[in-house]
């Protein structure tokens, strides 16, 4: 495996390229049949989703069987690193990379902290009302709208978005008014049109409960 750092011409780091070879299954697999997608993590079956027949959403079903890869992340690491994409990218590659059931594969990857979401608030809304809009609803199972939010880049958790009270929430509370929150792990899929949480849910729901732009990755 290669990493690369990507950067603008004047210098400026804005993602990390990660060039794998001889990785032909991942842990976090897609497989699809026709219309029909299936998310298996170690053969685990983490969401079910069907294309509708007039190609305008997905019907889809979570199974509660999804474990994040990436260890938890104490709050000494988060102020270390606050501040420094960069740092947390390859933090954060090591852990795709040496993890069993993370969805690396073979091909060329890129963790960036520059990602549409971030420019498309409007000033007269807050960072609550945005990203939490932002939040595809349904639990275990919704629906993906593409006729109505097409191309919107909307987040798909991939398990039940804690409640504010939620104790993991609270600690990361106090991070998000810290300005030293850990980036929120998001996995953008073509296929649904939207990105997956494979880390943060707790970390973007203490943003949200704190009205504050999470960092991403």
């Amino acid at each position: 495996m290669q990493r690369s750092d990507v950067t603008r011409d004047d210098g400026t780091w804005v993602g990390l390229s990660l060039d794998l070879q001889d990785r032909h299954q991942p842990g976090l697999c897609v497989f699809s049949a026709g219309q029909r997608l299936l998310f298996s993590q170690l053969s685990r079956p983490v969401l079910l989703a069907v294309v509708d027949e007039e190609l305008q959403g997905v019907d889809f079903w979570r199974t509660d069987e999804y474990h994040s890869f990436v260890p938890p992340l104490r709050a000494d690491v988060g102020r270390a690193l606050a501040g420094s994409p960069e740092r947390w990218a390859h933090r954060f590659a090591q852990y795709l990379i040496d993890s069993p059931d993370s969805p690396l594969h073979e091909g060329r990857w890129l963790l960036t902290c520059e990602s549409p979401l971030r420019r498309w608030r409007h000033a007269d809304a807050s960072h609550a009302e945005y990203w939490k809009s932002m939040l595809i609803d349904g639990h275990p199972n919704g629906y993906i709208n593409w006729f109505v939010h097409s191309h919107s880049w909307e987040i798909l958790p991939l398990r039940p978005m804690p409640d504010a009270d939620d104790s993991r929430v609270k600690a990361y509370r106090k991070q998000a008014r810290e300005a030293t929150l850990p980036p929120v792990l998001l996995w953008w899929v073509s296929g649904l049109d939207c990105h997956l949480i494979l880390d943060g849910h707790a970390r973007l729901a203490a943003a949200i409960a704190e009205s504050v732009e999470p960092p991403l990755l």
